[in-house]
This record gives C-alpha cells, sequence and structure tokens, in this order.
C-alpha cells in the first residue's frame, strides 16, 4: 500500500507529464486557437515540477529513485521541446525570484504561442 507522499508524488509525476504533453500538442497551434496555453500554464506547469521535486526529496529510497526514473521521461520530453532561457520573464510571470530554483525554470517553449506571449514579457530581458 502506498503512503500518502508516494501517492502525493505519483499525481504530481502524472500532472508534470501531462503539462508537458499539452505544451508540447500546443506547439503546432496558432496563437489564435482558444484551447493553445499561454504563459501563465506554462508557470503552473513549472510549479507543478517544483512541487514534483518536494516530493521527492521527501520519499525514502528506492522509492525516491523510482520516482526520479519515472519523472525522467517527462523532463527529456520538456528538454527536448524547449530552449535554455535566462529565466527573467517567467520570474516576472511567476512573481518568484528565481535563486535556487529548478533548472526547468530556465527553458521555455522553442516554439509555439507560448514564445509568442511571452514576447509580452521582453522588457525583463534588459
Amino acid at each position: 500500500m502506498s503512503t500518502g507522499e508516494e501517492r502525493d508524488a505519483i499525481r504530481l509525476a502524472e500532472s508534470w507529464e501531462a503539462h508537458v504533453e499539452k505544451i508540447d500538442r500546443d506547439r503546432s497551434l496558432p496563437w489564435s486557437d482558444r484551447t493553445v496555453w499561454n504563459e501563465y500554464d506554462l508557470c503552473a506547469a513549472l510549479l507543478i515540477r517544483d512541487r514534483l521535486e518536494s516530493a521527492i526529496r521527501k520519499l525514502p529510497e528506492p522509492v525516491a529513485s523510482k520516482m526520479n526514473s519515472y519523472a525522467t521521461g517527462a523532463d527529456e520530453r520538456f528538454m527536448s521541446i524547449t530552449v535554455e532561457d535566462s529565466g527573467k520573464r517567467m520570474a516576472a510571470v511567476a512573481k518568484i525570484d528565481l535563486a535556487g530554483q529548478g533548472w526547468w525554470w530556465f527553458r521555455i517553449p522553442d516554439s509555439g504561442p507560448i514564445i509568442e506571449d511571452l514576447a509580452r514579457w521582453s522588457r525583463f530581458e534588459e
């Protein structure tokens, strides 16, 4: 039987994976499509990844290692559909300090509507 912490970690890993899949699918859609996600949805995905990281840290070994392995699939997909970024725009969107934050905060999609939305935040890159 799973503990509450394990169930939380599993739900967060599934949510992270679903968010990455949606971000990936949206990259081929036009900005005008009313179903596409925006920069705030990306922010929500990154916050889920934060919570997943925290949940994994609370798990005992070997469960933590198994959860890390599970999360790696979504992490690799996220890496493959994103490019490095300063993180300044996402910090402004999330209204957080990125000091000490995970690598995912420093990546943005390589194409798609989220990029168009983030263009409005370019003043934070200066």
